[in-house]
């Protein structure tokens, strides 16, 4: 039986008198699957465990084919768009400028009535001045109903444009906001450390590339070599054991003759499921290790921590 195994049967039966943990350092990056549709991805591809890396170095891609399709579908969507809507804008445009001739044709035609109706009665006769009052009369009211065209189709021009701008804003707002969300997709270092991969909460075991997981669920961390402390998880029946400020003895399975001393820092107010250690809630609890810097710990190391005081 390895030693892994060994210390959580010796927690196990110890209940809260004794239970496992791993080392990692009080500067941590935890990597979380990001939110994506459905609520559950797949790892493409992930940098090897133990691996040390720099900020900015490649940690985890993840599969974001569902996302290429919908960008896919956005460009077409704004292409189509785009088209459509320079075709409506030139026809808008069109029909301005046929309102100007139109309308140009009309100041035309009042201004020839005008000089027409001015004639007078005298050189005429009645029958042709009463006509040409009457003609003048026609061009006044075309004038005006092609005036009051013009700025109606001037007035739906600018609105035309002003719906066109937003709606390509809007659209292209949609791409970027899915372009994003691919980026997302892939998650580098924000800090240099070496690479733990987290565990699935259900099964117990590590992910690895090709495994799917729930948005927001750990997938692995970057922890740095310094400020060292131990995470554990305590069942909910042992809890009320527990308690921030209480002494402890810390051993390790990596360093079978080294003893040292902790810390309780923290213990979560709730409890998480954890299917792969047995049913119930596990409370997440944070340990202080006393001259940590003075032994050779490494990130992802087990742990086996022994309540010695009040």
């Amino acid at each position: 039986m390895n030693k892994i195994v060994l210390l959580l049967l010796l927690a196990s039966s110890s209940h809260a008198e004794m239970f496992t943990g791993m080392v990692e350092s009080g500067q941590t990056q935890a990597v979380n699957m990001p939110q994506v549709r459905g609520w559950q991805a797949k790892i493409s591809e992930m940098i090897d465990e133990g691996s040390f890396v720099n900020e900015g170095d490649f940690l985890v891609r993840i599969d974001g084919s569902e996302l290429d399709n919908t960008i896919e579908s956005k460009t077409e969507q704004l292409d189509v768009y785009g088209a459509s809507s320079k075709r409506d804008l030139i026809q808008v445009q069109i029909d301005f400028n046929n309102a100007i001739l139109a309308y140009e044709k009309a100041k035309v035609a009042r201004k020839v009535a005008q000089l027409k109706a001015d004639v007078p009665i005298d050189f005429i006769g009645e029958l042709e001045f009463k006509e040409r009052q009457l003609t003048l009369k026609k061009s006044i009211k075309v004038l005006s109903e092609s005036e009051n065209e013009l700025k109606s189709i001037k007035q739906k021009q600018q609105e035309k444009k002003v719906e066109v701008d937003l709606g390509l804003q809007q659209k292209l707002k949609d791409l970027t906001y899915w372009q994003n969300q691919l980026d997302t997709m892939t998650i580098n270092a924000t800090q240099s450390g070496y690479v733990i991969y987290a565990t699935h909460p259900h099964t117990g075991s590590k992910y690895q590339t090709g495994d799917q997981a729930n948005s927001g669920m750990e997938i692995l961390k970057v922890s740095k070599k310094h400020d060292m402390k131990v995470k554990a998880w305590v069942n909910a029946i042992d809890i009320p054991k527990i308690s921030k400020g209480k002494a402890v003895s810390v051993a390790f399975d990596a360093l079978p003759n080294i003893l040292i001393n902790g810390e309780i820092t923290e213990v979560s107010a709730g409890g998480r499921d954890k299917k792969d250690w047995g049913n119930g809630l596990y409370y997440e609890v944070d340990i202080n290790l006393i001259d940590a810097d003075k032994i050779p710990l490494l990130p992802g190391m087990s742990a086996l921590i022994t309540l010695t005081g009040a």
